[in-house]
């Protein structure tokens, strides 16, 4: 007897893809397992992520995410409307007294997050800032655009395809291993999922509602256990190339905006290197009188080979490799692609610097040369952003 198909939508799983990246990323993130509570409503948020920020002037980000990869652009305004109405409506909650969220040395991040959302609550008690996040992997709505930027709402844009893969292939697989996760004699086939076993009937349901129902109607405590599900099927040997990949998708800084990094090597090599920068930066200083203002910054350079268009007009994709005689040994083999908003971008700059965080206090400084190509950068710079204009 076959095994029923899965009614997932393909956002669903885009966003829940969108959380294992920010978890990637050290963003301490997931499903929440309840409703947030604003000063008006509780709001149903399918994914969060936590931002422990260190800075002494910041307060934590609760980035309230939202992901899309359909083509559906007469949506697109009201998605981000909606996510500007939950964060004002959240940021009511905030207490007269500071009530920080404590990162307690060595929780389990997992276990950290469970202690913020898991609990019911009538209404958030946390002093944070919250920040919307959304995520794309398609041509988003010109005005919902201007109306994200207008009221700080990020707009990160990830790749089409995966590990040489488009979405809607790794989609499919994931919905066939999802209805493999309990076979035709109700048992659950994944030992990592059979071992909970206070959830084991939690996950059945799952299984059982997304064959007969849409996934829209998952409520939070089921969205969450969805989230574990995927984890679970993701870690099956098929998806290797694709959770490789997943890997190698990091969240950079460029002026201050989230831009997508996607490169070919692994998290050990970009530590190792910034490691290695860290050293040479600390025996430079020594050279250097404590009265000055100077602070030497060593940098890994790369060199920006070409500038294109993505399906989003407003998202350029630069290809890039390491320029190998300014760069740490770990890296010289380093290339890939950045994904930037064009209006991040200038056509005036001949260089720019990107933040890659990697742990706390310890980030990897990228210096970006746009002058090897420079003639084709330029033009390319140039039409994207007067395209932009013209919009």
């Amino acid at each position: 007897m076959p095994l029923q198909s899965i009614n997932i939508d393909d956002n669903k799983l885009f966003e829940l893809l969108v959380a294992i990246i920010l978890r990637n990323n050290g963003y301490i993130a997931g499903a929440p397992r309840r409703w947030l509570g604003g000063r008006a409503t509780k709001h149903q948020v399918n994914v969060i992520g936590v931002d422990l920020n260190n800075s002494p002037f910041t307060f934590n980000n609760i980035i309230i995410i939202k992901a899309c990869c359909k083509k559906n652009t007469s949506l697109d305004l009201d998605m981000v409307k909606n996510i500007k109405a939950t964060i004002i409506d959240l940021e009511h909650t905030l207490p007269p007294r500071r009530e920080l969220i404590r990162d307690i040395a060595g929780t389990d991040r997992g276990d950290l997050f469970h202690r913020i959302y898991g609990k019911n609550k009538n209404r958030e008690s946390f002093t944070v800032n919250y920040v919307g996040g959304i995520f794309i992997s398609k041509s988003l709505d010109p005005f919902a655009w201007e109306y994200a930027n207008a009221n700080g709402i990020y707009v990160a844009y990830l790749p089409q395809e995966l590990a040489g893969k488009p979405l809607k292939y790794w989609f499919s697989r994931l919905r066939k291993g999802l209805s493999n996760v309990v076979d035709n004699n109700g048992l659950i086939t994944l030992p990592s999922l059979a071992k909970k076993e206070k959830k084991v009937e939690a996950f059945k349901e799952i299984i059982h509602h997304l064959k007969t129902e849409s996934s829209e109607n998952l409520n939070p405590e089921q969205n969450h256990d969805l989230f574990t599900i995927i984890n679970e099927v993701l870690l099956l040997q098929d998806f290797t190339p694709l959770r490789t990949k997943l890997q190698q998708l990091a969240l950079a800084s460029m002026n201050g905006y989230p831009v997508v990094l996607d490169y070919n090597l692994t998290y050990r090599n970009l530590l190792e290197a910034t490691l290695v920068s860290l050293s040479e930066r600390f025996r430079r200083a020594k050279n250097i009188s404590q009265r000055t203002k100077y602070r030497p910054l060593n940098t890994a350079k790369f060199i920006v080979t070409d500038i294109k268009s993505t399906l989003d007009r407003n998202v350029a994709y630069l290809s890039f490799i390491a320029d190998r005689e300014n760069v740490p040994a770990a890296i010289e083999d380093m290339c890939g692609a950045l994904y930037v908003p064009v209006s991040v971008l200038d056509r005036r700059m001949t260089r720019f610097q990107l933040k890659l965080p990697l742990k706390t206090g310890i980030s990897l400084i990228g210096e970006f040369d746009l002058e090897h190509n420079f003639k084709n950068n330029k033009e390319q710079i140039s039409v994207l952003t007067s395209r932009e204009k013209v919009r």
